[in-house]
């Protein structure tokens, strides 16, 4: 079986120029699979002159209507952003010693105004690259040379385990809002969308298996009939 690329992931970006610039960085670093949330730049774009040697990669990049869906079979997503975040940040070079479930997806926002909360929400890891100043950014395109030049010395994967494919994911999906939406009412009033931020953090950084989400649907499942079933009796 194939081992499944680490991704790079750009959420929407604004200046062409940037995008060349990131597959160039890509390249250099043996980075080829690239999704785009928004529209892939064309063969007439700017973005082809400064990919240099890494137009390859953007001729194949692929193209997503929205972030969940740019994640693909990434086991452990990454989202940089020098925005301060509940979730708290991880400094890069911190990142670089973690043990991180492979493939990873590293997400990076707009030009302009970043990732939003929730995108950064979705991710696993919330991560940024500390600059001297407090509010200072990197351009998009230097921020993913940053990156990835600190990832460069990961030690090499364990043997590649079976992924949890789409259908997985999709049933993760399913359990993590079954959860949430049962949870609702027992969130207190005054402060239940700070803790549905919370719990859906949580419960998005867990890797249960096809078979534990299952068994944790059917459990839920039971959970949701009972009250019903004695309520009507």
């Amino acid at each position: 079986m194939s081992q499944i690329a680490n991704r790079i992931i750009l959420v929407e970006p604004e200046i062409p120029e940037n995008v060349g610039f990131s597959v160039r960085a890509m390249s250099c670093f043996g980075w080829t699979d690239l999704a785009m949330v928004g529209p892939v730049p064309d063969l007439n774009s700017a973005a082809y002159r400064t990919a240099t040697m890494g137009k390859d990669i953007l001729s194949r990049a692929q193209s997503h209507p929205d972030l969940r869906s740019a994640f693909g079979e990434a086991r452990t997503t990454i989202a940089f952003t020098r925005r301060p975040h509940r979730k708290g940040l991880v400094d890069v070079q911190r990142l670089a010693q973690m043990r991180l479930e492979r493939p990873l997806a590293l997400v990076f926002g707009r030009e302009s105004i970043g990732l939003t909360s929730d995108e950064v929400l979705s991710c696993d890891i919330a991560c940024r690259i500390p600059t001297v100043h407090e509010t200072g950014s990197l351009n998009l395109g230097q921020a993913v040379a940053v990156v990835l030049t600190c990832l460069h010395e990961l030690p090499p994967p364990p043997p590649p385990e079976s992924g949890p494919g789409p259908a997985v994911a999709a049933l993760r999906e399913q359990w993590t809002e079954s959860i949430l939406q049962r949870a609702e009412s027992y969130l207190h009033p005054a402060r239940r969308e700070a803790g549905r931020r919370h719990l859906s953090a949580l419960l998005r950084r867990l890797r249960p298996s096809g078979e534990e989400l299952r068994f944790l649907g059917a459990l839920l499942e039971r959970m949701n009939r009972e009250p019903r079933e004695r309520a009507n009796h």
